[in-house]
């Protein structure tokens, strides 16, 4: 066990023995610590102690504070001035311009959270895709992914099991859990999970039950829950904000808005973790370079052949590990293409040093020319 360490005065929600250490390695003098509670358009809200919010701002150095964030406070100037490095951190690429477009850059989400809480609602079925590509990013985030499957009051309990399973399936290593909010099924199991301090993150598309679940774990209504549309089941978005929100047994939840799009952001770690289950057909394969798709020779493809594993989640596994590759060449293309840029910029600033410095010479020249003209 880790020694205690001198603790500050002022301990945000979620202080421990890490952020002790954290605190004393930095620069943080004159600055206090405080946890990101609160993001959204009214700007940042940062808790100095569970209670104590201030409306602050981000120094430049540090504008991408998410929620989740342990940071340094100027107080008096209300301006966060240093972020502590992140143990844990949930990030996706950022969308694009139209909804099927990806920019080539990513954008954090939350920070510092020790599990995260994936939810899929069982009444349109699990959606295996996605739940996949959640998984990666869950993985990639450092913490520990549980899988949730809501709204089992809505379906029989033959449906639920079937959806447990198959999503069991697509999540080796990882806890399943079937819930509903409105009878309590399955949630003295969940809040089993997590000790006082501890933080939870919840991942989810807008409709899969997560105000509803944050509500049940709080212990009173936080958050506005609102039904899926009838024609299409998707849900409306009542989660506008990142926050995080104190629940009953002293653990700490952060809510984030719905996800509608799940890109990947430089997650092989993630993959690596989420299709585990699959290395070891990878292995076998008679190619190194096997795409596995017709080579002759490779472990997946004869798996799936046995019967072994699914064609369904080879399939999946495919196409992630085409987007991730695809992701790779295109930040390795954009880096050239800035370091090209910044070649350009230099050779053009050194030109008009060098363009400097001959006008000047010439003049110097044309100077002391005059100078000896009127000698003579």
């Amino acid at each position: 066990m880790s020694p205690v360490l001198d603790q500050p005065q002022i301990q945000p929600p979620g202080w421990n023995n890490h952020w002790a250490q954290e605190w004393s390695t930095s620069q943080a003098d004159g600055l206090i610590p405080c946890r990101v509670v609160r993001i959204d358009k009214g700007g940042i809200m940062a808790a100095t102690s569970s209670g104590e919010e201030h409306l602050v701002v981000a120094a430049k150095a540090v504008r991408r504070v998410v929620v989740g964030d342990l940071c340094g406070l100027d107080l008096a100037a209300g301006r966060i001035e240093l972020i502590l490095p992140r143990r844990t951190v949930f990030e996706r690429r950022s969308p694009g311009v139209a909804r099927d477009q990806l920019q080539l850059q990513s954008r954090p989400l939350a920070a510092n959270m020790d599990r995260v809480f994936v939810l899929q609602p069982l009444e349109s079925g699990v959606n295996l895709t996605r739940l996949a590509r959640e998984l990666v990013l869950a993985w990639e985030s450092g913490a520990q992914p549980v899988v949730i499957l809501t709204k089992a009051d809505l379906v029989s309990a033959e449906w639920a099991e079937k959806e447990r399973s198959e999503a069991q399936r697509f999540a080796p290593g990882v806890e399943v859990h079937v819930i509903s909010t409105r009878s309590a099924h399955g949630l003295s199991e969940l809040r089993s999970l997590h000790l006082a301090g501890h933080t939870i993150a919840m991942l989810g598309a807008s409709g899969a039950g997560k105000s509803s679940l944050v509500n049940a774990l709080a212990g009173h209504e936080v958050q506005l829950v609102a039904e899926v549309r009838d024609n299409d089941r998707r849900g409306r978005h009542t989660t506008s904000a990142g926050q995080i929100i104190e629940l009953e047994d002293g653990a700490l939840l952060i809510d984030t808005p719905g996800i509608r799009g799940v890109g990947l952001w430089s997650a092989d770690d993630g993959f690596e973790k989420a299709f585990e289950d699959l290395s070891l057909y990878v292995q076998q394969c008679r190619f190194a370079d096997c795409t596995h798709t017709t080579e002759p020779g490779c472990g997946l493809l004869e798996a799936v052949a046995q019967g072994e594993i699914g064609a369904d989640r080879v399939h999946v596994f495919q196409e992630l590990a085409v987007e991730l590759e695809q992701l790779e060449v295109g930040l390795e293309t954009r880096e050239r293409e800035e370091q090209r840029e910044r070649n350009q910029r230099a050779r053009r600033k050194a030109k008009r040093r060098d363009d400097d410095s001959s006008e000047s010479t010439g003049r110097s020249y044309e100077l002391g020319e005059a100078e000896d003209e009127s000698e003579a």
